[in-house]
C-alpha cells in the first residue's frame, strides 16, 4: 500500500511531530523498526521498545535516534536535515517560563552587540557577509561545542579582544546549530537566576561581555549555573582576554582569592579563544566574499593598518575620530574615557558632560568657546563614522523608546584611549561632575574607591555618603574607614550604629569591635595620665599613639605640649636639652603604640618590613636620606590598617569582593593617618622629620601593592612608574607575608619564600629589588632566619 510522506515543514508542534512519525510508521511493528534499523544486529545500534515508546507517543528522542527512526523507514538521506528541523521546531513549540524571549533565528544581531559594520559605496544590508573562523568548525571550535551542550547542556566562553569578532562569531554559531531553540538575552545576572527556577529547556542564554554579570554578592555563580545545564540550558558568553585572566589566574603569594567565584563560574564552561587577526585561510575566504561581491569585505581588506574585524567594526575610525576632536569635542570625549575607567558603568548623561568637559580645556579654549560648545561636541562625537560604531553611542532607559538616558563610550576607544589615559590627570571638574550627577549608588561606590586611592577625600566622602543613601552596603565599610582615617571615629562609629539599630548582624559585629578597641586604648590612656611622671617623654608619645588608637588624633598635640611644660623632655642625643619638638622616632612609636592596640602582629609585621626595607635599599645603594624614607615606608605600610574593621583584617574565611575593597582602602587610609598626624603636630616637627614623611615614605605606603606588571592597585602602576620605595617595600612585605604566614594559609620556610620571590621577579616585583634581597639574603641569611625564627604567625589580611 501506498503511503504518501508527509512534510515536514508543516511540522510545527510536538503532536503534529508524532502523528508525521506514525504516518512514516506506515504500520511497521517495533521488532520491524528495530530490525530495519540494525540488520546486522550489532550492539546498541537498533531501536529498543522504550526509545520507539518515547518517540511515537511523546516525540522525544535525541538527533540520533530521529536518524536511526528515518533510515529504518527508509526516508531518503536527503531529506533528514528538514525532518531534524521539524524535531526542533516541535521541541521548541511552547517558551520556556521565563519572560522576554525570542527564536534565536529572529535574534537581531545588533541588540545582541554585533557591532555596526562600516558603510561602504554598493553595500547592502545591516552586516557584511560573515567569513567563517577557524574556531567555528574547528574540533572543540564554536559549533561543536554548541552542538555538544545543546544535547546535554552547557556553556561556551569566547574570549577576545574588542571588535575582533567574538559576538559575531557566536551570534552565527547560534543561528546555525540552534535555530529553533528560545533565546534570553538577561539584563543582569537576577534574570538569569530567575531563569533558573523556572522550566527553561532548549533555552540559548546570551551573556554578552560576562563580566557585567559576574561580582560581588548579586553576580552570577557557578550554583545557578549548573542548575541551568542540568535542566540542559546553553549559555553563550563573550569576555575580553585581561577579564578572563584575571578571573582564571590563582591568587600570587599572600594574595587571598580575590575571584575565587568567578574562577569556579568559569571552570563549567568550555573556552574557545579567538585570534585578533585572520589566518591565512581566514583571509582567502574573505578574499572570495569580496570577490564575489561584497564591498565592505572589500574596503576592509585594502586597509592593513588594523584587523579585518577591527576595520569592519570601524575601529580605526574610532580612534582617528578621537585623535582629531576639537578642544571641545575632544573635551567630552576624554571626560567620558575618564568618567568610565574610574568606574562607571551606568551611561553618562549629558548634564555629567557638560559639567565635566571644561577641566579639559585651558583658559584661552574657554574663553573663546561658542555659546553652541556642547551641542556641536556632542554631536560630533555621537557621530556614526562609516555607517557603523559612534565614539560615544547615545542609549536609552529599560522601559523608554526613542528617548536618550545617556551615553557610553565605544568599547574600542574605551580599550585603546583608557590605556593611553592611564596615568592622566582627572580634572578637578570631572571629580565634582562625578559627585553631583552620579545617580547609581554601584557607580558611585566605586568612582568614590578611585577618588580615595587617589587621596581625593572629600570627593571620596560624599560619593560614598551618596551611595549609602541610595542603600549600597559597601560604601558604608569604605566611608568608615575613610573617617577613622581622617580621625573621624565618631562619625564611623554612628554610621555603624545606625546600620546596627536597624538589625544588621554584620553591623554589630563591625562596632562591637571598634568600641573594643576604643575602650582598651581608653583604658591604658587613663591609668598613664595617673601614672606617668610629668614630663616623661616616653609616656607622652605612648600616650600620643592611644590617642591615635581611639580615634582622636587630633587632641595628641596638646596633650604633647602639656606634656612637655610639664617638665623636661630628654632626647638620647640631649639629655639636658628641654623642648617640646618632635622627631620622627616619636612620631613612628606613636604610630606603632596605635598599631599595637589594633594588632600587635600588625606591629611586629611592620617593625621586620622596615628592617628588611633597609637592608635592601642598602644594598642597592641608597643614600642616607632615601634610606630613611624606605625604612619608613616600611614602617608605616600598613598603618592604614587602624582603619580596617577588625573583622575584616583577622577574618580567617575567603573575603568577599565587599570585604577586599576595604582591605585594599588601607594604603590611602595610611597616607591620610601619616599626613594628618604630620600637619597636626606641624610646628612642634624637625624641618627634616617633615621632608622624610612627605617623600618617600607616603610613595611606599600609598604604592607598595602595585605590581612591577602593573596588575597590583592602587593606580595599576607598572615598572618604574611605581616609586622606588614601594618596589622595595613591596618585596620586603610580602616576603615576609610567605614567610611568616596568614590566618587562611601556613607559614613556608625561608628558603620556599624566596623561591616565591624569585618565581615572582619580573611579574610582581621589580627584578632589581629582587636581586638585591636575594643577594641580602645569601650574605646575612643567619640575621633573616632569626628574624623570622622569633616570629609568631602574623594573622591579618595582607593582599600582594
Amino acid at each position: 500500500m501506498h503511503v504518501e510522506m508527509p512534510d515536514p515543514s508543516q511540522v510545527h508542534t510536538v503532536p503534529e511531530l508524532i502523528a508525521a512519525l506514525r504516518v512514516l510508521r506506515a504500520g511497521r511493528s517495533y521488532a520491524d523498526l528495530d530490525k530495519a534499523a540494525n540488520p546486522g544486529n550489532r550492539p546498541k545500534e537498533g531501536l529498543p521498545s522504550s526509545t520507539l515508546s518515547d518517540l511515537l507517543n511523546k516525540g522525544r528522542a535525541s538527533r540520533e535516534t530521529l536518524e536511526v527512526f528515518l533510515r529504518a523507514c527508509a526516508v531518503p538521506r536527503e531529506q533528514w536535515r528538514a525532518w531534524q528541523a521539524a524535531r526542533e521546531r516541535a521541541l521548541t513549540a511552547d517558551a520556556p517560563g521565563t519572560a522576554d524571549l525570542i527564536r534565536v533565528a529572529q535574534a537581531d544581531p545588533r541588540l545582541l552587540g554585533v557591532h555596526a559594520a562600516i558603510d561602504a559605496p554598493g553595500a547592502t544590508g545591516d552586516l557584511p557577509a560573515y567569513i567563517l573562523r577557524d574556531t567555528d568548525t574547528a574540533p572543540r571550535g564554536v559549533r561543536d561545542l554548541l552542538a555538544r551542550a545543546a544535547g546535554r547542556g552547557g556553556m561556551v566562553v569566547l574570549v577576545g579582544e574588542s571588535s575582533v569578532g567574538k559576538s559575531r562569531s557566536a551570534y552565527e554559531a547560534i543561528r546555525a546549530v540552534l535555530p529553533h531553540w528560545w533565546l534570553l538575552h538577561p539584563a543582569d545576572a537576577g534574570q538569569v537566576r530567575q531563569a533558573a527556577e523556572q522550566t527553561t529547556a532548549r533555552l540559548v542564554i546570551w551573556l554578552d561581555e560576562l563580566q557585567r554579570y559576574v561580582g560581588g554578592s548579586a553576580g552570577l555563580s557557578a550554583a545557578t549555573v549548573r542548575v541551568l545545564l542540568q535542566s540542559g540550558v546553553v549559555l553563550v558568553a563573550t569576555i575580553w582576554p585581561e577579564r578572563y585572566m584575571a578571573y582564571t589566574a590563582m591568587p600570587g603569594p599572600g594574595q587571598p582569592d580575590l575571584y575565587a567565584a568567578e574562577r569556579q563560574l568559569l571552570g563549567l564552561a568550555d573556552v574557545v579563544h579567538l585570534p585578533g587577526s585572520f589566518s591565512a585561510a581566514e583571509r582567502e575566504r574573505a578574499e572570495a566574499v569580496a570577490t564575489s561581491g561584497d564591498q565592505r569585505i572589500a574596503l576592509a581588506l585594502r586597509s592593513g593598518d588594523y584587523g579585518l574585524t577591527q576595520i569592519i567594526a570601524a575601529a580605526p575610525q574610532l580612534v582617528n575620530r578621537w585623535r582629531g576632536a576639537d578642544p571641545y569635542a575632544a573635551a567630552v570625549l576624554n571626560a567620558a574615557i575618564d568618567a568610565t575607567r574610574l568606574g562607571v558603568v551606568s551611561p553618562l548623561s549629558a548634564d555629567l558632560l557638560r559639567a565635566a568637559a571644561p577641566g579639559y580645556c585651558d583658559v584661552r579654549q574657554r574663553a573663546a568657546a561658542p555659546p553652541d560648545w556642547f551641542e556641536n561636541a556632542l554631536a560630533y562625537a555621537t557621530g556614526t563614522l562609516n555607517g557603523a560604531a559612534a565614539a560615544l553611542a547615545p542609549v536609552a532607559g529599560s522601559a523608554t523608546m526613542g528617548q536618550i538616558t545617556g551615553y557610553q563610550v565605544a568599547d574600542y576607544l574605551q580599550q585603546r584611549a583608557g590605556q593611553q589615559r592611564r596615568l592622566a590627570e582627572v580634572p578637578r571638574t570631572c571629580w565634582q561632575a562625578l559627585v553631583d550627577h552620579l545617580t547609581d549608588p554601584g557607580d558611585q561606590t566605586r568612582v568614590g574607591h578611585a577618588a580615595q586611592h587617589r587621596l581625593l577625600y572629600e570627593d571620596a566622602r560624599a560619593l560614598y555618603q551618596h551611595a549609602m543613601r541610595s542603600g549600597d552596603g559597601q560604601a558604608t565599610g569604605l566611608l568608615s574607614a575613610l573617617l577613622v582615617g581622617q580621625g573621624r571615629t565618631d562619625d564611623a562609629l554612628a554610621l555603624w550604629r545606625a546600620r546596627a539599630d536597624a538589625g544588621e548582624d554584620s553591623a554589630r559585629t563591625t562596632l562591637a569591635g571598634l568600641l573594643d578597641e576604643q575602650n582598651r586604648a581608653e583604658q591604658e590612656l587613663t591609668w598613664r595620665r595617673a601614672d606617668a611622671d610629668p614630663g616623661d617623654r616616653a609616656a607622652a608619645v605612648r600616650m600620643a599613639g592611644l590617642l591615635v588608637a581611639q580615634g582622636r588624633p587630633q587632641e595628641a598635640p596638646a596633650l604633647w605640649r602639656a606634656w612637655a611644660n610639664a617638665g623636661r623632655f630628654a632626647t638620647v642625643r640631649s639629655p639636658e636639652r628641654f623642648d617640646g619638638e618632635v622627631t620622627v622616632d616619636d612620631l613612628a612609636e606613636m604610630l606603632m603604640t596605635a598599631l599595637d592596640v589594633k594588632s600587635p602582629q600588625t606591629r611586629r609585621h611592620s617593625e621586620r618590613i622596615s628592617r628588611l626595607a633597609a637592608m635592601i635599599g642598602n644594598q642597592v645603594g641608597m643614600g642616607s636620606e632615601a634610606l630613611e624614607g624606605v625604612r619608613l615606608a616600611g614602617l608605616f605600610h600598613d598603618i592604614g590598617k587602624l582603619a580596617v574593621p577588625g573583622t575584616v583584617l583577622h577574618k580567617e574565611g575567603a573575603l568577599t569582593q565587599e570585604e577586599y575593597a576595604l582591605i585594599q582602602s588601607h594604603t590611602s587610609c595610611g597616607v591620610s593617618i601619616v599626613a594628618g598626624l604630620v600637619e597636626l603636630f606641624d610646628d612642634l616637627f624637625q624641618p627634616s622629620a617633615r621632608i622624610l614623611l612627605t617623600g618617600a615614605a607616603l610613595d611606599g605606603i600609598l604604592h607598595h601593592h602595585e605590581r612591577f606588571d602593573g596588575h597590583g592597585y592602587p593606580r595599576g602602576l607598572a615598572g618604574r612608574e611605581i616609586p622606588k620605595s614601594a618596589r622595595v617595600v613591596a618585596v620586603a612585605d610580602v616576603f615576609d607575608a610567605v614567610a611568616t604566614g596568614r590566618a587562611y594559609r601556613a607559614a613556608r620556610s625561608i628558603e620556599e619564600a624566596l623561591q616565591v620571590m624569585s618565581q615572582e621577579s619580573g611579574a610582581s616585583f621589580d627584578p632589581e629589588m629582587v636581586a638585591a634581597f636575594l643577594t641580602v639574603a645569601d650574605r646575612r641569611y643567619d640575621q633573616l632566619e632569626s628574624l623570622f625564627s622569633t616570629s609568631p604567625a602574623h594573622d591579618d589580611r595582607k593582599p600582594m
